[in-house]
């Protein structure tokens, strides 16, 4: 499983579904299945035709409200 990443080592006015993961632990791929599915925030904006983007604001704040599991 893919490690969390420093919010500091990211860029700071869009994230690529790659840098979301990245900060979030879990692959890309898992990244756009929740996204797809609706259990994550749809893009905010697409650079071309194919790559959708996050402000990071948007993904710390779904990431802080979203369910986690009880130990």
């Amino acid at each position: 499983m893919p490690t969390r990443i420093d919010p500091a080592e990211l860029p700071t006015d869009w994230w690529t579904a790659e840098h979301v993961a990245a900060y979030l632990g879990i692959s890309a791929s898992t990244w756009r299945a929740y996204v797809a599915r609706g259990q994550a925030p749809a893009a905010e904006r697409k650079f071309g035709k194919r790559v959708s983007a996050w402000q990071p604001s948007t993904v710390k704040a779904w990431d802080d409200a979203r369910p986690r599991p009880r130990n």
